[in-house]
This record gives structure tokens, C-alpha cells and sequence, in this order.
């Protein structure tokens, strides 16, 4: 009996190509962009704001204090 050694080759890493560099940047610039802002005080007290307004007409004009609360969850959830 004998025995017997297999050999394998690898292949030579190949370089990055040259575009791809260029387009993970510009695709990683428009996913930073595209990713929600965080909450700044302004819009915090913005949405506090209208809220309370909601909450004040609720009982005389609900359809009123909806279309607020769904304005006020909007603009929560924007990222400009």
C-alpha cells in the first residue's frame, strides 16, 4: 500500500477592482444620507407642541386632534 498526497494550488489573491473602491464610497455616502437624523430639541418640542394642542380640542373636535396626532407622528418621523 501507498500512499498518496494530493496537492492543491491557490490561485494569486486578485486586486480590487478599480471602480468598486469608488462606488462602496458613493454607496455608502447615500445610505448616510438616506438613514434617519436623530431627534433634535427642536422637532422634539415641535411634536410636544402639537400634541398638546391635540390633546386640548380632542373632546370638541376629535376628527381635528386626529389629523394633529397623525401631523405630529409625521414629523416625528422625518429626516431632513
Amino acid at each position: 500500500m501507498g500512499m498518496y498526497v494530493e496537492v492543491q494550488s491557490v490561485a494569486p489573491a486578485q486586486e480590487t477592482p478599480r471602480g468598486s473602491l469608488i462606488a462602496a464610497e458613493l454607496f455608502a455616502r447615500l445610505m448616510k444620507r438616506l438613514s434617519p437624523q436623530p431627534h433634535t430639541p427642536e422637532r422634539v418640542h415641535d411634536v410636544a407642541m402639537v400634541r398638546e394642542l391635540a390633546h386640548q380640542v380632542e373632546n370638541t373636535d376629535p376628527g381635528f386632534a386626529a389629523d394633529l396626532f397623525a401631523a405630529a407622528a409625521r414629523h416625528e418621523g422625518l429626516g431632513d
